[in-house]
């Protein structure tokens, strides 16, 4: 009992020590912790072996037999293991990315653990994902170095429109939305723009260009409020939205 409880008091108070080190990321301080407590879980181990009076010789040779057959029961375990404490060495992931598996499943990271990643989708959802994934199969993390993202939006115009008095009208609408990046201190490339993407069978192709800070989904839906926004720009100076048509010609002969 006292050596158990020696045990956890070494514990608690190593790995508040470790979580202390300023000096180092979170990632880091919590990777240190983890094998602090895995390493005192051992020399806790062996010594109550040896209180115990059991031969740690014999002991090793049954160990051995026994951790080959643990080996391959173990193994997804253990990679999973070893590929969180990569994950936490490279930084590669952190707390509040948000990550595009390759599988299209989508989320925020809210926890990263020795074994597996939860990700926590926008409807509620927490996705757990083996930590192995990460290593052996391609994502996109969306906001790790940047959380500046560009989107586009497109729709369709009728050729009659007069394209060059309807561009500046919609750059200087969508500038007006508090979380889409414009103004002066914004680069250029990174200003709302409205440009030609095509012609269709029924009308020009438009194509809207924007940044903001952050994903355009949950909290920050500036999508659907764009869309409003350029709705309200072409009801008011009457600009048609095409629909598809097709002309029929009856032609009768003699």
């Amino acid at each position: 009992m006292i050596l158990f409880w020696l045990g956890r008091f070494s514990n608690n108070f190593g790995q508040q020590l470790i979580r202390k080190q300023k000096d180092l990321d979170v990632g880091t301080r919590e990777i240190f912790a983890k094998l602090f407590e895995v390493f005192l879980l051992i020399v806790i181990f062996f010594v109550l072996l040896q209180i115990m009076g059991i031969n740690l010789t014999t002991l090793a040779v049954l160990g051995g037999a026994v951790g080959v057959g643990l080996g391959f029961g173990l193994q997804s375990i253990a990679s999973n293991f070893i590929s969180g404490i990569i994950l936490l060495l490279d930084r590669s992931l952190a707390i509040g990315d948000y990550i595009e598996l390759e599988d299209g499943k989508t989320g925020t990271i809210r926890k990263l653990n020795m074994r597996s990643t939860t990700l926590e989708t926008y409807d509620g959802k927490d996705i757990v994902v083996p930590n192995e994934k990460f290593i052996t199969s391609s994502f996109v993390n969306w906001t790790h170095k940047d959380p500046k993202q560009r989107y586009s939006i497109e729709f369709q115009v009728a050729y009659k429109t007069d394209l060059h008095a309807l561009f500046p009208l919609l750059r200087e609408a969508i500038s007006k939305h508090p979380q889409v990046l414009s103004g002066d201190d914004v680069s250029l490339e990174e200003r709302p723009d409205a440009e030609i993407s095509g012609f269709g069978d029924s009308g020009v192709d438009i194509l809207i260009e924007f940044w903001m800070e952050g994903i355009d989904d949950g909290p920050n839906r500036v999508g659907a409020d764009l869309l409003l926004i350029i709705w309200d720009v072409l009801k008011e100076y009457v600009v048609e939205i095409p629909f598809p048509q097709r002309e029929i010609r009856i032609i009768n002969n003699p």
